[in-house]
């Protein structure tokens, strides 16, 4: 698996990106709602940041993590010109997200997952900086030749990542079809100490 390259942050960015998929439409049907706190993992450019900040309102906090410190600056300066003030952007490592525990409701990671050196490792990090019972909204690219993403031998199938979410505890909720490039995962974190 190779790691995006922050050279080209700006192409993240791009508008063109709105043809994979409506963020703000997607995001409310994976039951993101006011005064939610969510984790944007990876979150390069902050492309969807403005939605995800827009869906929470300012009763609601999003964090902002990526491994990158170029992706960081870029991310902070977007923010800063957009006036996202429910906006955190943080520096993450792999497997360290820089969270207490228990303070994510929500967990969107977009074009990602096929970047993990090791999912279930970073999925259990993530459940632990989830609350008890929280959402995990996965999307990647379909394994299968397109025009737009890596390379289909670079990616997961949907069937590989149902079987990642559910060995590292993940309850799957649904895969939904999220048009003609990307397949998206609705899970839940279930920590083990509510029985």
């Amino acid at each position: 698996m190779h790691k995006f390259d922050p050279e080209k942050l700006k192409k993240l960015d791009d508008p063109e990106r709105l043809k994979l998929f409506d963020p703000e439409r997607v995001l409310k049907e994976f039951g993101l709602k006011p005064g939610m706190v969510v984790l944007d993992v990876g979150t390069g450019a902050g492309f969807y940041l403005p939605y995800i900040s827009k869906l929470v309102q300012d009763q609601g906090k999003v964090y902002a993590i990526d491994i990158s410190q170029e992706a960081v600056d870029y991310t902070k300066n977007k923010v800063k010109e957009l006036g996202l003030k429910n906006v955190e952007i943080l520096k993450s490592e792999e497997n360290h997200i820089p969270l207490p525990d228990n303070t994510v409701d929500f967990v969107y990671m977009a074009f990602v997952f096929h970047e993990l050196e090791d999912p279930v490792r970073f999925l259990k990090e993530l459940e632990r900086v989830s609350k008890p019972t929280g959402y995990l909204a996965l999307i990647d690219w379909k394994k299968e030749e397109r025009d737009k993403g890596p390379p289909p031998e670079e990616v997961y199938s949907e069937w590989e990542v149902g079987m990642i979410l559910e060995e590292a505890g993940l309850r799957v909720g649904r895969v939904v079809e999220i048009g003609k490039y990307a397949y998206g995962f609705y899970a839940v974190f279930l920590k083990q100490n509510l029985l």
